[in-house]
């Protein structure tokens, strides 16, 4: 059911991803969201450059530089 509700709502969902990744941007702090292409969690920081990190303990661990989003 969840999955069916998502795929109705999909551009949705994708707007808000991109505007919660705007306004991250604009505050000066990294914005956080799974990628299963990247294979995981991204951190994308203010200047545009992205990490796949894991979290352990509470602490970003860098797994991976990935290039700027396209």
């Amino acid at each position: 059911m969840i999955i069916e509700h998502w795929r109705r709502n999909e551009a949705r969902v994708r707007q808000a991803g991109r505007i919660a990744i705007e306004e991250a941007r604009r505050a000066g702090a990294p914005a956080y969201y799974h990628d299963p292409k990247a294979g995981g969690i991204v951190r994308e920081m203010p200047d545009g450059s992205r990490q796949l990190v894991a979290v352990v303990g509470g602490q970003d661990i860098v797994m991976q530089e990935l290039g700027p989003r396209r």
